[in-house]
């Protein structure tokens, strides 16, 4: 048996409850941002993104849905690209994300990864996605896969995310829209 360190209360630093929260709780309903990786006119992870901010809604939160249409490449355009800043001024707006790819080649579009791409990893030295929540869905065209919702939660987590456990992983995505 080992001698534990002493665990005299007298010795350990104060912790006061009311400094672990916020002194003003949001009044606001929460903010959640989403994200689609298709630039189909019937886009399947689009309709799986509209049916969540309609769930979300239903849920008290106020979703936006960013269209990834026109949006540039990474690094081949600017910060002040009209698209990028509308998708960064929406990060920066957001509390929460939900992210929605569908499965190509078993990963992830190039849309959706582009999106991602665009998200700073910092302004000003502050990380603009740390703490906010992220859901993460995929859809898929014939039989059911997560890798692209597995690269969809690893990136999240890269991005200091908190990536919520759950999540969808839709097969045949034609057959559940119509």
């Amino acid at each position: 048996m080992t001698d534990l360190p002493n665990l005299n209360p007298a010795c350990a630093p104060s912790i006061d409850a009311d400094s672990l929260f916020p002194p003003k709780r949001s009044t606001h309903p929460p903010r959640i941002l989403l994200l689609y990786g298709s630039l189909r006119e019937r886009s399947f992870s689009r309709f799986a993104t509209e049916e969540a901010a309609r769930l979300l809604t239903a849920f008290g939160a106020e979703p936006r849905i960013f269209d990834p249409t026109s949006l540039p490449l990474p690094d081949a355009a600017s910060e002040d690209h009209p698209k990028v800043a509308e998708l960064r001024d929406l990060v920066t707006w957001s509390e929460g994300m939900v992210w929605c790819s569908p499965e190509r080649h078993g990963a992830m579009t190039g849309v959706m990864k582009a999106q991602i791409d665009w998200i700073p990893l910092s302004l000003g030295g502050v990380r603009p996605t740390q703490g906010k929540t992220l859901a993460v869905m995929q859809v898929c065209g014939v039989s059911q896969s997560f890798n692209t919702v597995n690269q969809l939660r690893i990136l999240g987590r890269w991005m200091r995310l908190l990536t919520i456990p759950n999540q969808s992983s839709v097969a045949k995505a034609w057959d559940e829209f119509d």
